[in-house]
């Protein structure tokens, strides 16, 4: 079965419904979890680029089964010192899971998996500045930009 390509700019994704339905929604996501709020651009800090990845993800057999659109910071312009203190992502070990699963069957407990499309909204952050989304734009864009919230 034939793969089709990934879109790489937004030119190309803007041509095609199932592309734009795919980044309505997850915009509509951010907007749902008040994520940010436009202000205008301040003077003396630095503002992250943004851009959205496109990817098209197959089941086993190869077959299509979504589109997926997924809006990201480029936060490595930040200087440390500058524009944050610290980074820290937390990241489960296989060895934990492990654990917690061999626990769970012993003591007779339910486990669930989900898959969590807004897990950087539980932390809290200093001051981010990002620039709009294309497409999404609501403030003239190079005047206005998100502040992270």
């Amino acid at each position: 079965m034939a793969q089709v390509e990934e879109p790489s700019s937004y030119q190309e994704v803007a041509q095609r419904q199932v592309w734009v339905d795919v980044m309505v929604e997850e915009y509509s996501s951010i907007m749902t979890n008040d994520v940010w709020e436009v202000v205008s651009r301040p003077e003396g800090r630095s503002i992250v680029g943004s851009q959205r990845i496109y990817k098209i993800k197959y089941v086993a057999k190869g077959s299509m089964e979504k589109y997926k659109a997924r809006f990201m910071a480029k936060g490595y312009v930040h200087k440390e010192g500058i524009d944050y203190e610290e980074t820290f992502t937390p990241i489960a070990r296989y060895t934990s899971i492990h654990s917690i699963i061999s626990l769970a069957m012993q003591m007779d407990w339910q486990i669930h998996q989900m898959d969590v499309k807004t897990t950087f909204l539980n932390k809290v952050i200093e001051e981010v500045h990002i620039k709009q989304p294309k497409g999404f734009e609501t403030h003239e864009w190079g005047t206005h930009v998100c502040r992270l919230k």
